[in-house]
């Protein structure tokens, strides 16, 4: 008795290939080709979106650290800095007055400007 019901549950999950055929369902899967479609989609837009750009930055960012000379003023592991030496990939900051430290150069994230404001905080109160 329960192998019976258990059969005609099995024939109604899958249907059988001559009741596709009869009611004109088409007559069989797509190709495997078809199948991968969406995925290779995906992959597509994926990659346009997301690696693309990222490649792009990665190579801005390495643009300007083979740029990077004495004198700069960068940002470096969050501690804004100006370059007073380089030595293959480690660079010497001058953070404040007798202040200085080292840092590997991928640790540089960004150039910076030296600001007005930090020149004009430089300079002693009487001068002018």
């Amino acid at each position: 008795m329960q192998a019976v019901l258990w059969s005609r549950f099995a024939e109604g999950l899958i249907p059988r290939a001559e009741a596709a055929a009869a009611s004109g369902g088409g007559g069989g899967e797509p190709s495997f080709i078809l199948q991968l479609a969406p995925f290779f989609l995906v992959f597509v837009i994926i990659y346009f979106l997301m690696i693309r750009p990222q490649q792009k930055k990665q190579q801005e960012h390495q643009t300007m650290l083979n740029a990077i000379k004495q004198g700069d003023n960068v940002i470096a592991g969050g501690i804004f800095g100006e370059i007073t030496k380089i030595k293959d990939d480690v660079v010497t900051l001058k953070v404040a007055e007798n202040v200085r430290i080292r840092v590997h150069r991928s640790s540089i994230s960004a150039k910076t400007a030296a600001s007005a404001a930090e020149e004009k905080a430089e300079k002693p109160q009487g001068a002018s």
